[in-house]
């Protein structure tokens, strides 16, 4: 028998969402796969509810943190218990809002790892609510100074949530235009400078979007941790990019898998906590730009 896959899924709170992922997971992975879902200390029952639902499924298995610890380590927490516990063929790390409906999602992971050795793989992730692929990312990293812009941009938008809520808004009808529109895409690309990707061919060595990944074992046997360093939230992917690439590890875009990103905790929708979230987000995003603008600095002392 192929050794098994395991699915890491980071739950937080939003038990409807798990549960609509696990339930694709059932009807399309293979019966030795396990479903490793990771509490992030969501404190509300849902982490035990989960349990409970499966204390008597063996496929799934339900890690209960104690306290909220993040994206990056929360993840990094069913890595390890994925790779301690099953020692498997791949792991894939996964939003609890992403639904699986390709039957031969696995199937096809094994042949692409049999034809391009990826250490990293991202499927084609599409979100039908703005009716945009988010995969892949970028061609090339920031620069230190593009990225001092950027950082600057969202110290602003700390102290002005109501205006990265718009900004948000008009992020995602460009998208979805780029995304429907390779003439849209190719102009919007030449006049911000950006790199020019289409969702529909197969990249190598590009930034991969995080909301799920895939992980071959020649990144599994090497690595003790999916993403490293480990900010709260945002900019994973890109920390993920470079350690790739400093380390000659493949990264493969492919559109011959997908998995549609549902988006169920949206922090666009208007309600009375949106203010609040608005501005958790921009502290992080801050956060993680700092930690990046640091590591990069770093990195380029070290290269000279």
């Amino acid at each position: 028998m192929m050794p098994m896959i395991c699915y890491v899924i980071l739950h937080y709170k939003n038990i409807g969402d798990t549960l609509k992922c696990l339930k694709s997971l059932k009807e399309t992975a293979a019966p030795d796969s396990r479903f490793i879902v990771v509490d992030n200390g969501s404190g509300d029952g849902s982490g035990e509810k989960l349990a409970a639902l499966y204390a008597g499924d063996e496929q799934c298995d339900v890690l209960l943190l104690p306290e909220n610890v993040g994206f990056s380590k929360g993840n990094n927490a069913g890595y390890r218990r994925a790779k301690e516990r099953y020692a498997p063929e791949f792991i894939v790390v996964t939003n609890n809002d992403v639904v699986f409906y390709q039957k031969d999602f696995e199937d096809k992971i094994r042949a692409l790892f049999a034809r391009t050795r990826f250490y990293v793989l991202g499927p084609d992730i599409y979100i039908p609510r703005h009716k945009d692929h988010q995969s892949p990312l970028f061609k090339r990293g920031i620069t230190v100074e593009a990225l001092k812009r950027e950082l600057e941009e969202y110290r602003f938008y700390r102290e002005n949530p109501q205006k990265f809520e718009r900004r948000l808004r008009m992020h995602a009808f460009k998208d979805m235009l780029c995304s429907q529109s390779g003439i849209i895409r190719s102009v919007y690309a030449k006049l911000r400078g950006k790199d020019d990707l289409d969702y529909r061919r197969e990249y190598e060595n590009v930034g991969l979007q995080g909301s799920c990944l895939i992980y071959s074992a020649l990144f599994i046997d090497r690595e003790d941790k999916a993403f490293a360093p480990e900010p709260f939230l945002y900019e994973e992917e890109v920390f993920l990019f470079y350690s790739c690439q400093s380390k000659g590890y493949k990264m493969v875009y492919s559109p011959e898998i997908g998995i549609r990103h549902e988006e169920g905790a949206s922090f666009t929708n208007a309600n009375k906590n949106n203010e609040a979230r608005l501005r958790f987000m921009l502290e992080h995003h801050v956060k993680a730009r700092e930690m990046l603008l640091e590591y990069l600095v770093n990195r380029e002392k070290q290269s000279k």
